[in-house]
């Protein structure tokens, strides 16, 4: 895969987190204050988790550096690491919503 090609589509994959991101803020924003503090560790650690990964995918490609491997990994491990953070956020606020309907 191209350098070029590999940054486009984790540029994409970032702005989706970014869209679930504020997704999950505007479901927060319906909490009960209690539940609210519960997850805002989580969205913030998720918000400091896609601030990085988009740190990375910029500098990856201003740098453009010819034995890019080295990045690729890192950087795919830390876009598993987003997705499941966003991943257990949601189930988090799905027992949020049990609990708070419950």
């Amino acid at each position: 895969m191209e350098i070029r090609d590999y940054c486009k589509a984790m540029l994409a994959e970032v702005n989706a987190w970014k869209e679930k991101l504020d997704a999950l803020k505007k479901v927060a924003d319906s909490f009960s204050a209690a539940e609210k503090e519960k997850i805002s560790p989580l969205i913030g650690q998720i918000e400091q988790e896609v601030a990085a990964a988009q740190a990375r995918v910029d500098q990856l490609g201003n740098e453009c550096p010819a034995d890019w491997s080295p990045m690729k990994e890192e950087l795919d491990d830390l876009f598993g690491t987003v997705g499941d953070s966003v991943d257990r956020a949601w189930r988090d606020f799905d027992r949020g919503w049990v609990d708070l309907e419950g």
